[in-house]
């Protein structure tokens, strides 16, 4: 669909990270320390949610994939529903014997939006992909997570040739290339508050909208407002 214009913006990026410590997420509280309880200073820290994709049942090797927010959403919209494709008894009315668990999604949604600022990371002018790509190194993060950008690689067999005395083409390598594709239905957990005792849901994203509203005088993308729709699934174990 889109072509992959910046190396640094590729599939491997796990996170989105921190933004600069002069950006205040609110007024008045600044952004001291770098996670989530790094110690000095906590009490003063703007706790900040994040969305991390559910890695269990996959190979151990598979890292997750964090989208942690700039500033959290001033509201949270949740909405449950029968849902009339699958319906789902109520605990008292099966039996005993039935102790099977739905794993399609249920009828619930939470939506939020979400607002991206690097300013101060691009006027640092460092060598890091947040200085040099502003927001777009948050949003592909987010299109890393649910699965928008992919691994393509190239097999050996695209160069080889019948010809056996025949050099092997240039185009014969085996290099990974990140592609971008349709939307992949990935578990996540959404934290708002950035702790595990904060209100969370779990479910994939089922819907994104970007709105970049602001630019830099070379065109470098500075601010950007994401609306995100989650469909819930059941809580595993």
């Amino acid at each position: 669909m889109f072509s992959r214009l910046h190396k640094e913006l590729d599939a491997s990026q796990h996170s989105n990270g921190q933004v600069d410590p002069r950006q205040l997420p609110a007024g008045g509280v600044g952004w001291w320390g770098g996670g989530i309880g790094s110690g000095q200073d906590d009490h003063l820290t703007f706790l900040q949610g994040y969305i991390v994709s559910d890695t269990r049942g996959l190979p151990k090797k598979e890292k997750p994939y964090y989208f942690k927010f700039h500033y959290n959403p001033s509201t949270v919209s949740m909405s449950h529903g029968l849902d009339q494709a699958n319906m789902q008894p109520a605990q008292w009315q099966r039996a005993e014997a039935d102790t099977g668990t739905a794993l399609l999604p249920i009828n619930s949604s939470c939506s939020f939006s979400l607002f991206f600022d690097r300013t101060y990371d691009i006027l640092a002018r460092k060598s890091t992909p947040q200085s040099k790509y502003g927001v777009m190194y948050d949003v592909n993060a987010l299109y890393n997570l649910v699965g928008i950008n992919s691994t393509s690689r190239t097999g050996g067999s695209a160069g080889t040739s019948t010809d056996p005395d025949s050099e092997p083409s240039s185009d014969a390598s085996d290099i990974p290339e990140t592609v971008t594709g349709p939307m992949q239905m990935r578990p996540c957990t959404v934290f708002f508050g950035g702790q595990d005792k904060a209100l969370f849901y779990y479910g994939f994203i089922s819907s994104i909208e970007t709105q970049w509203v602001h630019w830099t005088q070379d065109m470098t993308t500075q601010r950007v407002s994401v609306s995100i729709t989650m469909t819930g699934l059941p809580q595993p174990k």
